[in-house]
């Protein structure tokens, strides 16, 4: 294949792909702004302590269903952890609710399926508990910081509601978007230029070895929970296993570069570190398991 065929070809794919997701794209970032203008955070709050091992489900439920990427979950996590939450159930709300949300199980239908997209709500659930739990040990002492204020976003009075869920919808649009198109490129890319078998040799259904290089896949970059999708899917046609390709949505969209950064601002840089670690542990261990009930 030529250059120019190649580059076509490209194209060709991208422009398809885009047809097809973004117009659901841009519906599941308006049902977003509605639900992050309407929700209150004294209502999220409600959900975020007890000592019944029932009150740690419902905070990582409750996670998995905001609207928010990690850099808002993270300032809406340590907010309520002013207010009285505790650490277990944090943890299990912010990494939930880092890895899924409403618009984004609606995304994962669309391109993926009700299987995926309940397997994903599924899995980002056990995801938010295991790391809620693991971190009262390994994090307790170094989660008492706070973010920088840059990252706090100010509740600013608009003159009607309308007016407040544009607001959000353009500014989730400008943090979201460039992130959809990045996916579908390098998607584009996947289906045009890399063999099958290379995705088999790295991401078949080698449960733990698959899962784990699938976890660390989002290192460089940072894909939004949703904006991994267009790629996901291309990997899965391509032979990636089942296993992987749940660790792979569950860690992208808060095992990166950017992601360090900002839990940094709270955690400091070895707080950091050991909460994307028992990220990494977490979905390795999801997508394993993942990869041998459903083959």
């Amino acid at each position: 294949m030529d250059l120019a065929s190649t580059w076509e070809s490209i194209f060709r794919v991208f422009l398809d792909a885009a047809i097809e997701i973004v117009p659901f794209f841009l519906l599941a970032i308006l049902l977003g702004a509605l639900l992050e203008e309407f929700v209150s955070e004294r209502t999220i709050g409600r959900f975020l302590t007890g000592r019944r091992p029932g009150t740690m489900l419902l905070a990582s439920v409750t996670g998995a269903l905001l609207p928010l990427c990690t850099c808002g979950m993270v300032p809406l996590a340590v907010s309520l952890r002013r207010r009285g939450s505790d650490l277990k159930h944090t943890f299990a709300f912010l990494t939930a609710g880092a890895a899924v949300s409403v618009p984004v199980l609606l995304l994962t239908w669309k391109i993926l399926g009700a299987g995926w997209m309940l397997a994903r709500l599924l899995t980002s659930v056990l995801f938010g508990l295991l790391v809620g739990y693991a971190g009262i040990g390994a994090l307790r002492g170094v989660a008492t910081g706070s973010p920088g204020p840059a990252e706090v976003t100010p509740s600013i009075r608009l003159r009607s509601r309308g007016a407040s869920v544009w607001r959000r919808f353009w500014g989730q649009m400008k943090e979201y978007f460039p992130w959809v198109l990045a996916s579908l490129a390098l998607a584009a890319v996947v289906d045009s230029l890399v063999p099958r078998h290379w995705i088999h040799v790295l991401y078949g259904q080698k449960m733990v070895a698959g899962s784990l290089l699938a976890s660390l896949s989002g290192l460089p970059f940072y894909f939004c929970s949703g904006a991994e999708l267009p790629l996901v899917r291309e990997l899965l046609e391509k032979g990636m296993g089942n296993g992987p390709g749940t660790a792979m949505l569950l860690a992208v969209p808060i095992v990166n570069i950017l992601t360090f950064g900002v839990v940094a601002r709270w955690l400091g840089a070895r707080g950091a570190l050991i909460y994307l670690g028992l990220c990494v542990a977490s979905s390795t261990v999801l997508g394993s398991i993942t990869g041998w009930l459903w083959r």
